[in-house]
């Protein structure tokens, strides 16, 4: 009786074909209306149950968020997010609160184009 092992990435649910060096893209089930996230470490989370052109679209868009990390101008945690346009302006805090963000009386959904970090990463779309 033959049988067929499963790839590295079928037994621990990354998308190879969406990976890069260091950008693992992890399949998996994510709160509803979310289709990616970028992490702090480096890995990506994508909704497994979008299609192929919107989970590429997604880590193109997230790619951009790693970026913006890795040069330290975006950082989060779970309770904010903090905001570096350039070396020169200061830092902004954004508290998170039930998937939105509050900034001087301001309050927007996570992902909305009017975030600066997010005006950059959708230009890259």
């Amino acid at each position: 009786m033959a049988f067929k092992l499963k790839s590295k990435g079928e037994v621990f649910g990354i998308n190879e074909e969406l990976s890069e060096f260091g950008r693992p893209v992890f399949e998996k089930s994510l709160d509803n209306g979310v289709i990616a996230e970028a992490n702090r470490d480096g890995t990506t989370f994508i909704n497994k149950n979008v299609s192929a052109q919107q989970k590429k679209e997604a880590v193109d868009h997230e790619n951009v968020h790693h970026d913006q990390m890795l040069q330290n101008r975006l950082q989060y945690s779970n309770e904010e997010v903090i905001w570096k346009k350039d070396t020169r302006s200061p830092a902004r805090k954004y508290e998170r609160v039930g998937g939105a963000l509050f900034s001087a009386g301001q309050k927007l959904q996570e992902g909305h184009a009017s975030f600066e970090w997010e005006d950059e990463a959708y230009k890259n779309d």
